[in-house]
This record gives structure tokens, sequence and C-alpha cells, in this order.
């Protein structure tokens, strides 16, 4: 007679609680970057707008005049953002310009979270360390997301006082109750992209993959909300939208509302989804999907690809991720045909309001829809080519922390080859996404009655190339050095490239601190001409950067 083994012991209930404890601190500590980069964002936004309210309207007619004209714009950019609700005050403004677009950022964050949460630790293996301890899979999975929202409601909550500085600084004032009532939604619509984001881990295998099916549910839904803000008929699809129950809530402009049942619902949709992603994530296996495939049999291949496409150097990085340059390609071109078809009415306002005067003088140009095209779409187009830059450096690091970069290297090949194949890459993808938006513009600007030299349009497509050169060495060089920091580093010199431009005005800043904006080195070549000085400088962060990371790459150990 035999007798059963000692059973196996079970976690406690304080091991557990303890291993959640641990958990909930490494998911606050890795999001710190991210909460550093978004809440200046939140901040700064509002209140540079309250700073250009209060620049561009400082007596009774010109609030008055800068409402008119800012409630006459206002349909022709509701594919962007809502309708603006009395523009003519301060808190009005600064609802409409620097908050109503926020919800994109904080979405954008939310989604980049959850599946960094999920398949990247998986991809790195980290994962399975997190599950051999004795928390299960569900407590896992919620003290992480306990900690991302605790993370985003500190992010929220700078950016209400953003909001109230922005307000402040235009002479006006806004009550504490209508910041908290504010913030309550943009929590909401955060902590929803963050469930769509682990809702599509679970039903992928890979973080790419994911990223691609969890952004392409929020753009739908983001399609929906726009299309009900210009046609009536589709209000009743609205309401599927998370983004249209967190624009319901207009508690900072005067005569605003808190709408309970929109927010409460945004926090149900959270919990719902995150309910489901655990229910997933405790039923599949690791590096698997929710959604089993039936297994195939067929003949084993091992031997080379017949796609020719693989076997040329830099081709075959496009071909690898041509999926998502596809929407790259897509976004660019659509971007600027909806900005180019905005161009005369926004140049109406540029022409009917005293406070933007200036800005047609600093364009150089005296047609206000030529301005629009050269500043806003530039701005846009730059804007895409830098997301792109820094998309691909997040790339280059994931390749060095998974092994691939290691596997690419065992090849006879030497190492600097990696960097200059990488830097050759996205210089292609980034000529190619710029030079098909320039084809748009080009075919839509004669609508507008705006006609643009062929000569200027090719500058500014090569100028494009060049900026998103800057971001890519200065990747590269981050990632030789601190790869783990390269995106957040990128994303805040992002964000202060963005503002400077804007803040130095406002502030009278020394002309010198405009050259620390990698777009004011850009300039605006469609309406100005090159700047000269830009280009070389851009042209010496290329060469130092890539330089650097070629030499760093010849002698650093990787994964570090």
């Amino acid at each position: 007679m035999t007798t059963a083994g000692p059973a196996l012991d079970r976690p406690t209930p304080a091991a557990t609680l303890g291993g959640a404890v641990v958990m909930a601190r490494y998911g606050l500590r890795s999001h710190r970057w991210a909460l550093a980069g978004v809440a200046c964002l939140g901040f700064i936004s509002p209140y540079s707008a309250g700073a250009s309210y209060a620049a561009a309207a400082g007596t009774a007619a010109l609030r008055a005049s800068l409402g008119r004209q800012t409630t006459a714009l206002g349909p022709q950019l509701a594919y962007l953002v809502p309708l603006p609700i009395h523009p003519n005050t301060v808190a009005g403004y600064v609802w409409w310009k620097g908050l109503t677009w926020m919800s994109l950022v904080f979405a954008a964050w939310g989604l980049a979270a959850a599946t960094g949460l999920i398949r990247n630790e998986e991809e790195r293996g980290l994962l399975e360390a997190w599950l051999a301890s004795p928390l299960g899979r569900g407590r896992l999975l919620l003290s992480r997301s306990v900690a991302f929202g605790v993370t985003a409601a500190a992010a929220v909550v700078v950016t209400g006082l953003g909001t109230a500085a922005g307000v402040a600084a235009g002479k006006g004032a806004v009550g504490l109750a209508a910041l908290w009532e504010q913030a309550a939604p943009l929590l909401g619509i955060t902590l929803v992209a963050f469930a769509i984001g682990l809702a599509a881990a679970q039903l992928t295998v890979t973080r790419r993959a994911a990223v691609m099916l969890g952004g392409l549910v929020l753009i739908v839904l983001y399609g929906i909300d726009a299309s009900a803000r210009v046609n009536s008929s589709l209000a009743g699809w609205a309401l599927i939208s998370p983004f249209h129950l967190a624009d319901l809530t207009t508690a900072v402009v005067p005569g605003g509302r808190f709408d309970g049942a929109a927010t409460i619902s945004l926090y149900g949709i959270a919990a719902a989804l995150i309910a489901l992603s655990v229910v997933g994530f405790r039923g599949r296996d690791l590096w698997s999907s929710v959604l089993r495939r039936r297994e195939v049999g067929g003949q084993v291949s091992r031997g080379f690809s017949a796609n020719p496409l693989l076997r040329v150097p830099v081709l075959r990085s496009l071909w690898q991720q041509r999926a998502g340059l596809i929407g790259w390609l897509l976004g660019s071109m659509m971007g600027a045909a909806l900005v180019v078809s905005l161009a005369h009415g926004a140049g109406k306002l540029l022409t009917s309001t005293h406070g933007f005067s200036g800005y047609l003088r600093a364009a150089g140009t005296g047609n206000p829809a030529t301005a629009v095209v050269g500043s806003i779409w530039l701005s846009i187009a730059a804007l895409t080519v830098a997301a792109y830059a820094i998309t691909q450096a997040s790339h280059w690091a994931s390749d060095d922390a998974d092994g691939r970069l290691e596997m690419e290297i065992a090849q006879p090949v030497p190492r600097w080859s990696v960097v200059l194949e990488r830097s050759l890459a996205l210089a292609v993808a980034s000529l190619v996404i710029s030079a098909l938006g320039a084809v748009v513009v080009a075919a839509v600007a004669p609508s507008q009655g705006v006609h643009l030299g062929g000569g200027r349009l090719v500058i500014s497509t090569g100028l494009l190339v060049l900026l998103a050169l800057s971001f890519g060495a200065l990747g590269a060089l981050a990632i030789a050095r601190v790869p783990r920091v390269t995106v957040p580093l990128l994303a805040a010199i992002a964000v202060v490239s963005f503002y400077i431009p804007l803040l130095a005005p406002l502030f009278k800043w020394p002309g010198w601190t405009l050259d620390i904006s990698l777009f004011h080195l850009y300039g605006e070549p469609l309406t100005s001409g090159l700047y000269w000085t830009g280009l070389w400088i851009m042209v010496a962060i290329v060469v130092v950067g890539l330089g650097g990371a070629v030499a760093a790459m010849r002698v650093r150990d990787l994964g570090r």
C-alpha cells in the first residue's frame, strides 16, 4: 500500500495580496516616463490655449470677433474636434482648442500601455516569471490595471491644473467642481482605450498585431463620433462611441453640463472589457490567442523564401512592416486632403480676426489659404513623420531586447550595416509617406485657390525626410546607451519641439530657444523658403547621431 505524497502548498491570502501589491508597484514604476510625457502635454495644451486667447482677444470687441469666427470655423473642423461652445469666453476657447483633442492623446496612451502590459512583457519573457509567483493570472492583470488607473488619474489631475492655469492666463476663472466633472470622462475614455488594448492583446499573438487591432477599433469609434457631428442622422449611432460619451460633458464651459449617465457608461464599458480580458487571459496559453486556429497539416519547408524582396537589405525591412506602412500612407494622404480642403474657410478666419494678423505676416504670404496649407498641413506632416520615426525607434529597441538583433548580426554582416539599413529604410519610408501627402496637396490645393510652386513642394518633402532622420538618429544613439528610455525620450523631444514655437512668442523667449525645436528647424518651406540654419543643424544631428550609433554598435553588448 502506498501513501500519497504531501499536497502542494497553496498560496496564502497574505502571499497573494503581497504579490498583487508588488505587481501594482512595478506597474506604477513602468508607467512613470509615459506619465511624465502625457501629463506635460496635458498641462501645456490647455494652458497655451488660454495664453493664446489672452494675446489674440485682449478687448471685448476682439473676444466677440474671435468667438464669431471660431464658431464659423467649427463645422469645417468637426471631423477633427467637437463643435466650439461659447468660444468668445476663455473657458470655452480653452475647452475647444486645448482639451477636446486630449481624449485622443490619452486614448493612444491607454492602448499602448495595455498592449505593452501583456504582449510586450510576454515577448520579453517577463510574463512567465510573473506567473511563476503565487499570484494568479486574474489578480496579476487586475493589479496592473489598477496601477495604470492610478497613473492615468494623476495625468488627468495635471491636465485639470493646466486647464485652471490656462483659464487664469486668459483672465477667467473656473470652479473646482467643474474641473473634477470635466476630468471624470477624460479618465473614463483613457480606461476604455486601455481595456480595448487588453482585449486586443487576448485576440492576437504579438504586440504589433494587438496595437493594430486596438488602433483600428479606436479609429472606427472616433470616426463614428466625427461623422455624427457633421451628419445629425447618425446621432443615434454615436452613442456606441466612447469618444461621443466623453464629449457630452462640457463642465468647464460657461453654461456647460456634466453628463453623469455617459460618464458612468464609460467606466462600465472599461470594467466589462477588463473582466472579459481577465477571462480570456486565464483561459489561453502563453504566446497564443483565445481564438485558437485549427492546425492544418502541411509540408514543412526549411529552404530560403522565394520572395526576392527579402534578399534586398532595405526592401526587406519595408516588406516586413508593409501592413503598418500602408496605414501610415493612408493616414498621410487622408490628412493632407482634409487639411487642404479646409484651407479656404480657415483662411477667412485669419483675415477677419485681428489677433491673427501677425500670423499672416510671419507666414510670408498674402494668401491666407496658402498660409494654412503651408503651416497647418506641414505641421501635421512633420508630426506624422516624427511619430513614424519614433515608432521605428521603438521597433529597433524591441529587436535588441527580444533577441532579433542578436540573430541578425550572427549572420556574416558587419554591425555598422544594421544601423545603415535601419536609417535607409526609415528614409525611404518617410519619403514615400511625405511624397504621397504632397501629391494629394498638389491635386486638391487648386480647388481652394492655392497654387503652390513645385520646387518648394519638393523641398518641403525632402526636409520631411531629413526631419524623420533627425529623430531616427537621436533614437539610434539613445538605443546604444539607454535603450529602455529611448521611446519616452524621443516623445519628450517631440512634445518640447512642438510647443516651443507656440510658447516662445507668447512669453517673449529669446530667439535662440526656437532652434531647440526640431520642428522649428524644419521651418515653413512652402511659404517662407528654406531655413538654412535649421537645415545644417538637422544635418549635424543626423551625422553625429548615426555616427555615434555606428561606433557604439561595434563595441557594445546587446540587450543593454
